[in-house]
């Protein structure tokens, strides 16, 4: 490869990079939007009175975001250097942030027209509901217009210096699409909205959208029958039947105790089943060694990350490839981490010790990602996290189902590892209780009662 070809290829990556931040905030937003739906829905249809913190959270998000983009397109680095370079984009980016400006204005007519729903409800619904639904519909053109115009034409246009100089603006606190403390101050206000959201509307409350499909997907990837497993004389776990389909994500749910990362083990080999048997694409693994069943596809994320403290982030990264070799797949391999998780790029030759809890848990899973398995096993990913952290983490996962891996997932934040889930399944002292989909135990009573806190 060239001097020339290698310098392009560098600008892709970091405009990537760049790009794939602002579509993650982006979506962020948009699920917000949804939810603004789902809430309209509920006050007309089902004449349900507004919940006035939850709109009020929401409207405080919306606007934090309109205050950090300022009042001109030139206080965004990806702006100013695609005007410099395409000047007939400028009216549009002109014409963004005016939208900008109206969007502040409607934000405080919808504030006084909430205030005048709550006091005058039902009589005074109809001018709020007709108002939201003309927002909600506005900030979804506007986020069109910058993935459909905007984007496409900065990837086309911007040179690696530009790249360069906007991924090193991630930093700046006033750039609000890569600054990192301004996305966090984004995840908190989008955490204090997953607490006041209703539970029947499931993590963020969103209706879960279609599933992304895996090629194969539906189809059995792995089959558990009648399986069991004992410490010495204790049985822990007791005839459990399960089945994880090609593409889906399922979800373990159970209280401390219940054996839940004690049937992970058993999936991936390091705890000895008693009986019964364990199918994965066809093959019986039920004896298999887990260094073979690594090799076969099967990848577990241990709880508590369980990183090697005393090697580097990098060394961490290749030791998940161990049964692969030192190919040059490997390294693109590697490469893609590093474009998965930023922050591991960032720290490479740092101790993994050194890094925060959540900087370790991208490292468990990026360490585990390097094996490419077909079956990736999470155990308690957000355990321990700030909740900040555990929304990133959520995406990351949703992330690795667009790319094709199935994903069994042990999860103490029921409510999140439902909405996530395709299907799910409860553990009760080593038993298979209830199953069923996301959905359906989300608003099942006793797992409501039980686990969610209702």
């Amino acid at each position: 490869m060239s001097e020339q070809d290698t310098d392009m290829a560098l600008a892709q990556s970091r405009g990537e990079q760049a790009i794939r931040i602002i579509v993650q905030e982006h979506q962020a937003l948009w699920r917000i939007l949804d939810l603004l739906d789902l809430l309209l829905s509920d006050m007309n249809v089902n004449e349900q009175r507004p919940d006035e913190r939850l709109f009020v959270k929401i409207f405080d998000y919306i606007e934090h975001f309109s205050h950090r983009v300022h009042s001109t397109p030139t206080d965004i680095e990806l702006y100013k250097r695609l005007g410099a370079r395409s000047p007939e984009t400028v009216p549009l980016l002109d014409k963004l942030s005016r939208g900008y400006r109206v969007g502040h204005e409607r934000l405080q007519e919808l504030r006084h027209l909430l205030a005048q729903c709550m006091t005058h409800w039902p009589e005074a619904r109809e001018p709020f509901s007709h108002a939201l639904a003309r927002f909600t519909e506005a900030l979804r053109k506007h986020i069109r217009k910058e993935e459909g115009v905007v984007i496409p034409r900065a990837r086309k246009l911007l040179s690696e210096d530009d790249w360069a100089h906007i991924i090193e603006s991630r930093d700046v606190e006033n750039d609000p699409l890569f600054g990192e403390r301004v996305r966090e101050e984004f995840r908190e206000l989008r955490h204090e909205i997953i607490n006041c959201t209703p539970e029947r509307f499931g993590g963020l409350g969103l209706t879960p959208s279609a599933p992304v499909q895996a090629p194969g997907a539906g189809e059995g990837m792995l089959v558990v029958q009648g399986l069991a497993t004992a410490y010495g004389q204790i049985e822990v776990l007791h005839d459990i039947d399960l089945r994880i389909n090609r593409g889906e994500i399922v979800s373990l749910v159970g209280a401390n105790g219940a054996g839940k990362s004690t049937l992970l083990m058993t999936l991936s080999g390091l705890q000895p089943a008693t009986r019964g048997r364990l199918t994965f694409e066809g093959r019986d693994l039920t004896r298999v060694p887990a260094d073979q069943r690594v090799a076969e596809g099967i990848v577990q994320v241990p709880e508590g990350r369980q990183v090697f403290k005393d090697l580097s982030v990098h060394d961490n990264l290749l030791l998940g490839a161990y049964t692969r070799g030192r190919s040059q797949e490997v390294m693109d391999d590697l490469d893609r981490m590093y474009a998965k998780f930023p922050i591991l790029r960032q720290k490479r030759h740092n101790l993994a010790g050194e890094l925060s809890g959540g900087q370790q848990q991208m490292l468990a899973m990026g360490r585990a990602l390097m094996a490419r398995p077909r079956l990736l096993l999470l155990d308690e990913p957000s355990m321990g996290l700030a909740p900040l952290i555990i929304e990133e983490i959520f995406d990351i996962i949703r992330e690795l189902k667009k790319e094709g891996i199935t994903i069994f997932l042990v999860e103490q934040n029921a409510s999140q590892a439902l909405a996530l889930a395709d299907r799910g399944y409860v553990l009760e002292t080593g038993r298979v209780v209830i199953e069923g989909t996301g959905r359906e135990l989300l608003s099942n009573e006793k797992v409501r009662e039980a686990y969610l806190g209702m």
